[in-house]
């Protein structure tokens, strides 16, 4: 009898090791690395039969609902959205991972972050042939998450308490006692203070610029962006150092009485997508990746978002852009933190 069923065993064994590949589901590793011309298509074929995906983001409500609406209409597959700050999507992504509760599908969040999450090994390499089309600087070399859209933080203000014609041309012109009184900055962006600082001829110079800035005319500081643009639309805020572009071009094309000003290189975040290596959806969450990269660049790029995808949309040779580097701020981000606490947050 032993006998027996140590043959029928084996025979059963032989058996599923002579299935067909295709009766085999590919592994999410195996999905990510695919680059036949059928990609596109298997991608969609297999998140359809999924049923939908969970994805955890810190952008702005309606303008990621515009990217997944498209998204379920392209290709019938519902996403499920968790919004929070980037920090609050970092955590409750890690949290839920290492308790073994794998809810999140993909990340769409700030590079710093996602950066932390691949420091973290939860996060999935893939190989897409859009990948060359994308803004090189916004193309970590691990593949494991990519820039999707970049913030860029730009100066605004009030067309009816500030002429163009009165902006200075260089930072030090802030100094001048006109500006005492009118100036705004947001409270956590000691990432824009340094990338400003390094523009000086030293960082000595320009942490000392930042200085004397808060002596002279004092900086009124706000928590969050969208707050500090609508501020600077009602008049509460005169100029604002610290806004994110495509929040000021969608208020300003509203009609509001607002206006963008850049000095010198523009410091520009980027925020990405990324696939968790514990993906339930592994097709969807991968097939939501090429979109974000692909199709979704369009609805970005309408809503006034900076996309990443330069080969459809091309920066102007006007903008120069200086991306601020998610491992520098993971590496060196203390220092400018307690730096811009220091300066700035505690003597406003």
């Amino acid at each position: 009898m032993r006998e027996f069923l140590v043959s029928v065993a084996a025979a059963a064994l032989a058996g599923f090791c002579a299935l067909p590949a295709a009766a085999q589901s590919p592994s999410l590793a195996e999905l990510a690395r695919y680059d036949g011309a059928d990609r596109l298509e298997k991608l969609a074929a297999g998140a359809k039969a999924e049923g939908g995906l969970t994805l955890y983001t810190s952008f702005t409500v309606a303008d990621m609902t515009a990217v997944t609406d498209a998204f379920t209409a392209r290709y019938g597959v519902p996403v499920t959205i968790w919004r929070g700050s980037s920090e609050d999507v970092l955590q409750r992504g890690l949290t839920e991972i290492k308790a073994g509760r794998y809810m999140v599908d993909v990340f769409e969040n700030s590079g710093r972050e996602l950066e932390a999450l691949s420091r973290e090994k939860v996060l999935q390499a893939v190989s897409s042939p859009v990948l060359s089309d994308i803004l090189p600087q916004a193309v970590p070399a691990h593949h494991e998450w990519v820039g999707s859209r970049l913030n860029l933080l730009v100066g605004v203000f009030n067309t009816n308490l500030v002429m163009r014609a009165d902006l200075p041309k260089s930072w030090d012109g802030f100094l001048d006692p006109r500006w005492k009184g009118k100036l705004a900055i947001e409270n956590e962006d000691y990432d824009w203070f340094a990338a400003i600082a390094q523009e000086f001829p030293s960082e000595d110079a320009g942490i000392d610029f930042f200085r004397k800035l808060v002596a002279t005319n004092g900086l009124s500081v706000r928590k969050g962006h969208t707050l500090l643009t609508n501020l600077t639309a009602s008049g509460e805020v005169p100029l604002a150092f610290t806004v994110f572009d495509f929040t000021a071009k969608q208020l300003k094309e509203g009609g509001a009485p607002l206006d963008l000003f850049t000095i010198g290189p523009v410091p520009a975040r980027v925020n990405g997508v990324a696939v968790s290596r514990f993906s339930r959806h592994p097709n969807a969450a991968l097939l939501f990746h090429e979109f974000m990269l692909g199709e979704g660049q369009a609805i970005l790029h309408q809503r006034g978002v900076s996309a990443t995808n330069i080969k459809r949309y091309p920066f102007p040779d006007t903008v120069e852009i200086k991306i601020i580097d998610p491992a520098f701020l993971l590496e060196h981000g203390k220092r400018w933190s307690d730096l811009y606490d220091k300066i700035v947050v505690s003597r406003n």
